[in-house]
């Protein structure tokens, strides 16, 4: 018996559990949980389609979004059919809870109480969703005290002539508002730098956003680090890397890893400003969970750019790597259930837990359907990436679907300290090559 099962059993032994949104193999590790926790049975209700990876031997149903789609577009198409189900897709929830009793689990995007008539164990409250807007964040970054670089929040046709006085050199990044909900992916980020990009961010982020945030483009290794709010504290995590690649001024988002290690005081920097920021949120729109600040490395120092009041990948990638079941720890803490854990406990174990097994890789939707592939066994040398050799051990394996793709490092051939980014540009020019993949050429984030 694990720890978290001492404070899941009590809300579900002997009931039926649904786990609503996502893709079924994201489902794995909560299903062997509510399993060892003692629940009825266990229904997944995948919103974004069939996914990657091995799905759970549980009752399934699948909603695929539209061919084609973005990843923020998934997302969302994913989140309606949460608050209104589908014929076939409620059917299939009255079909494994008759009497309507099932007790939901959402994804970390669930931001409504019920799923089809059945009370969700834990949801984004509207005050938590909007400090996602980015360009509120500044004046919390204020509030908390933490350090920050220079930042206007501006109309979106003003933002060429605010962005002048903010360059010192390599450009602004612009982020746009949250006008049509949250984006996440540097969906609505861009790097300006000269007439043609600053032409082409005001065209995107006219279509989307009222307002935009700019602030000076820092070099260095994109990243996040997570803090979960309980009772007693702020928990804070380690860093994670942030698998922002390049193409050309294009930010690319292509997943996170935990191989990297930033230098001792940016980590501290980094861990301070989410324990500021936890307690802040506390404070302000009593928060409870799990959030995360974004930001950027640069040396000894760490720029924050952006607060998401919830998960994000980063901490998949923590969970993955110790065996820990985080969403629903999160979803217990939201719900007000006590772990038998403070603050510092808990924070004391999954550091020590994510220091020693580092986990993740490089992912994201390519340019084109992508064919199906030769292997899933990867090898990383001086000449990039290539499919391993019969009987060669794997430094990775790769998964895909014709609309996405994900490789995953092997912790015991990845290096830990540097970025990974090199990795991943390696991994994406030999999905290009061997997949069709269509990205085109990428560089990774300097060292800052």
């Amino acid at each position: 018996m694990t720890w978290w099962d001492d404070a899941l059993r009590p809300v579900v032994d002997g009931r039926r559990v649904v786990l609503a949104g996502g893709v079924p193999a994201g489902w794995g590790p909560t299903v062997t949980a509510l399993r060892a926790a003692g629940a009825a049975g266990v229904l997944v209700v995948a919103t974004e389609g069939p996914g990657v990876g091995d799905a759970p031997d549980v009752p399934t149903h699948v909603e695929s979004p539209p061919p084609g789609a973005t990843v923020m577009e998934r997302l969302r198409t994913g989140l309606a059919l949460l608050r209104s189900p589908t014929t076939a897709m409620a059917s299939a929830i009255d079909t494994f809870d008759p009497d309507g009793t099932a007790l939901v689990i959402g994804t970390f995007l669930l931001d409504v109480p019920a799923v089809h008539g059945r009370a969700a164990l834990a949801h984004r409250r509207a005050e938590w969703l909007a400090l996602e807007d980015k360009t509120v964040v500044d004046a919390l970054w204020d509030r908390a005290g933490v350090p920050r670089r220079p930042a206007v929040v501006v109309p979106v046709a003003a933002a060429a002539a605010a962005a002048a006085a903010l360059d010192d050199g390599g450009g602004t990044v612009w982020s746009g508002d949250a006008r049509e909900g949250f984006h996440g992916g540097a969906s609505l980020v861009r790097w300006v730098a000269d007439d043609a990009t600053a032409i082409a961010a005001t065209e995107l982020l006219t279509a989307h956003c009222d307002r935009v945030r700019i602030m000076p483009f820092v070099e260095g290794v994109p990243c996040s680090i997570h803090g979960i709010v309980l009772p007693d504290g702020t928990t804070v995590l380690r860093p994670v890397e942030m698998v922002v690649l390049r193409r050309g001024r294009e930010f690319v988002y292509a997943g996170c890893a935990s191989f990297w290690d930033p230098s001792p005081a940016a980590r501290r920097a980094m861990r301070e400003a989410a324990r500021a920021v936890g307690e802040q949120l506390r404070a302000e729109v009593g928060f409870r969970g799990t959030f995360t600040v974004d930001g950027v490395v640069a040396g000894d120092d760490f720029w924050p750019t952006e607060l998401n009041p919830r998960f994000g990948a980063g901490i998949n990638v923590v969970a993955r790597g110790i065996g820990a079941p985080l969403t629903l720890v999160n979803d217990l803490v939201v719900a007000g259930v006590a772990l038998g854990r403070s603050a510092a406990e808990l924070e004391a174990e999954l550091v020590a837990a994510a220091d020693a097994h580092r986990a993740g890789g490089t992912w994201r939707a390519p340019a084109r359907p992508v064919r199906a592939p030769a292997g899933d066994a990867l090898v990383f040398d001086a000449g990039g990436c290539r499919w391993a050799d019969a009987g060669e051990e794997p430094h990775g394996d790769v998964g895909t679907l014709p609309e996405f793709v994900r490789a995953t490092f092997a912790p015991a051939h990845t290096p830990v300290g540097p970025s990974v980014g090199p990795r991943a540009c390696a991994f994406w020019a030999f999905a290009d090559r061997e997949l069709g993949a269509g990205l085109g050429p990428l560089t990774p984030a300097a060292a800052g």
